[in-house]
């Protein structure tokens, strides 16, 4: 224990008690004394008077002794403690090295030990080494602050509990790396998130259907006459019945197992539409009867309808086949013309029946529109993100080669494409003759026919008889269908229809390379392929949030910079590196009552040759007062283990 020097007799009481810690001016440790000690110079002796609180201040050695100490040497005494700021430096770079290396990359399974696990095990070891080399950097600045002058001997708990928990590193500026190592932890752990993401699966294959040259057909009718592949015919009758968003008779086949795949680029034939308002082309004219006067609407192409102003009887929708002419909008097309005239709002309500004609008159609306299906290239890539399929276009060629290179195809296409947008070189791609025949028949049949609306009579009309498909529901379907609710922005119902048919048409022939075996003619006549692509698997990716190292960063540099300050400070002062030991309180010039005693037992050399007063107790236990010990903590800690002195509890 530690306790006030008493006066002796003829010695100046001091109300404010003096401990002084001693070093010695040579290398044998000084003898203690009862004399009054001299006061270091830098104290004023009056200020030691001014307050009752005990005080304390250590002596510093004479300027020729501080010179005698080499910067180096000083230093060396820092070498844990660097150390501990240099690995904690060395964990930190590692921790961004890992990191950065296994950012936004798939979760790895390691088989002991986890990325966070890894991440918290090395926070915590470089937290340790930066704590360690702060705590020792704050006990040593505690013989910095005494060694200036005189200060209370409460501030020896302050630097203490700096040293040793947040609560004591409030007191001290210079212990806030110590407050901040508090959420060292939390911030690492924020680190490092996991976010969904696909990566590419060699063990699961996708496949999309694409074709270059299509001639499938139905069965023969007669003579070289077809009918149309039964799997388009299903997906144009799907296209006009059906209204589902989803789309179903335009979405390809494919095969994705996981509903996450990525294809590259793909060119195949396809349908697309085109349709033009003819509204401005119409021209009306009436013919005065007997009884009625007859109103007839029409193109230039013979495309008509009329209606009685009476409003007895109308045709409130005529749509019609045309081959391309001068007549037409579309002069060069490949497949038939389509037009329709409509009387506007006649297919609003269908519970109206032949009632629409009373509606019908002179202040009636009419709207005309034509609409061609066109073969052409198109390149595009696919993707199917979680269980639904997407293209985004790439290009397109609807030019025609001017000659033929195989009889046995209608049209002929050559676009100036490569690789990168899914064609070869020179690729040719072609629609069939047999396949071009049977579609325009399809089409000649499927949309030619007219309404016919009278008092008591409402009907769907195909203009030519005997036909093979179902003309009078296609006729309803493009006359009542709501085709808004398959995103077509589109006002009147021929393009909305026109459009789907297109787009089912362009899936019957890319699905060729799934159903081409049912086509009637030889497959030498479809050069259909699948495509394979990239098959994803969902898996947890690695997302650094590099904002939560700050922390970290901070405590770090804030202990370098409070090591290196002390360390500074202390070569400054001239003063021992005594950092947290407790020993150099031990061996101060301690008051005859407050000893520390140790036996030498029998053998005499392990006593200590260390010079004081000596005396026995009743015991026989020889007691020495310690007054002093060398310059280094290793120095007292070798002659307190030499002493196996006891620290004895006063009686």
């Amino acid at each position: 224990m530690i306790a006030p020097r008493h006066p002796s007799s003829g010695q100046e009481t001091d109300e404010s008690i003096q401990i002084h810690l001693m070093q010695p001016k040579d290398s044998s440790p000084a003898l203690p004394t009862t004399e009054p000690q001299e006061v270091h110079p830098g104290v004023d002796s009056s200020q030691l008077h001014e307050d009752h609180p005990a005080r304390y201040e250590l002596l510093s050695s004479s300027n020729k002794q501080r010179n005698r100490r080499p910067l180096l040497a000083a230093l060396r005494s820092w070498g844990w403690e660097a150390a501990g700021i240099i690995v904690s430096a060395a964990i930190i770079i590692a921790i961004v090295a890992i990191l950065r290396k296994y950012n936004r990359r798939p979760q790895q399974g390691w088989k002991h030990i986890s990325l966070n696990s890894a991440i918290s095990w090395l926070s915590t070891l470089a937290k340790a080494c930066v704590v360690f080399s702060v705590s020792q950097g704050i006990g040593q600045l505690k013989w910095v602050w005494v060694s200036k002058r005189s200060r209370p001997l409460s501030d020896l708990d302050a630097f203490d509990m700096a040293s040793r928990g947040a609560t004591g590193s409030i007191a001290l500026l210079g212990s806030l790396s110590m407050v901040l190592a508090i959420g060292f932890d939390p911030f690492i752990q924020n680190l490092v998130h996991y976010v969904p993401g696909n990566i590419d699966s060699p063990s699961e294959i996708s496949i999309l259907g694409n074709t270059s040259l299509y001639n499938t057909v139905g069965p023969l009718t007669g003579g070289d006459t077809y009918y149309v592949d039964p799997i388009l015919k299903a997906n144009v009758y799907s296209a006009l019945f059906n209204t589902d968003p989803a789309q179903p008779w335009a979405v390809p086949q494919y095969t994705c197992p996981t509903g996450n795949c990525t294809w590259d680029p793909i060119a195949t034939l396809e349908i697309r539409a085109l349709c033009s308002d003819l509204t401005s082309s119409l021209s009306t004219s009436c013919t005065q009867g007997q009884r009625y006067t007859n109103c007839t609407v029409s193109l230039d192409s013979g495309v008509a309808l009329w209606y009685l102003t009476s409003g007895g009887a109308a045709r409130p929708r005529v749509i019609n086949v045309l081959s391309g002419s001068s007549k037409t909008f579309y002069k060069n097309s490949s497949f038939p013309v389509i037009q329709y005239i409509l009387a506007k709002g006649s297919n609003d309500n269908p519970s109206v029946g032949g009632g629409i004609s009373t509606e019908i008159g002179d202040n009636t609306q009419f709207v005309a529109t034509e609409c061609v299906l066109q073969p052409g290239i198109r390149s595009f890539r696919s993707t199917v993100i979680m269980g639904k399929y997407q293209e985004t276009r790439l290009a397109e060629w609807p030019v025609l080669n001017n000659t033929v290179e195989h009889l046995s195809y209608a049209y002929t296409f050559t676009p100036p494409w490569n690789e990168s947008l899914g064609a070869k070189e020179n690729q040719t791609f072609g629609l069939g003759f047999e396949a071009w025949n049977s579609i325009s028949v399809f089409l000649e049949f499927l949309f030619a026919g007219y309404i016919s609306a009278g008092s008591d009579a409402f009907n769907f009309q195909p203009l030519q008889s005997g036909g093979s498909y179902a003309t009078t529901d296609a006729l309803e379907a493009v006359f009542y269908g709501k085709f808004t609710g398959t995103n077509c922005r589109d006002t009147d119902q021929l393009s909305c229809a026109m459009k789907n048919v297109a787009a089912a048409m362009s899936k019957t022939i890319r699905d060729s390379a799934f159903t081409y075996s049912t086509s009637y003619q030889p497959i030498d006549f479809t050069e259909a392929n699948t495509t394979t692509g990239k098959t994803q698997v969902s898996v947890s990716f690695v997302d650094v949030h590099w904002q939560w190292l700050a922390l970290p960063v901070i405590v770090w540099v804030l202990g370098v910079l409070s090591c290196v300050c002390t360390a500074w400070m202390t070569c400054q002062a001239h003063i021992q590196t005594w950092m947290n030991s407790v020993l150099p309180f031990i061996f101060l010039h301690l008051d005859r009552d407050n000893i520390v005693n140790f036996q030498g037992g029998d053998n005499e050399s392990r006593e200590p040759q260390i010079m004081g007063e000596q005396s026995r107790n009743q015991s026989g236990t020889k007691r020495y007062r310690l007054v002093g010990c060398d310059d280094s903590v290793e120095a007292c800690l070798q002659t307190a283990k030499k002493t196996q002195a006891r620290l004895q509890p006063g009686q």
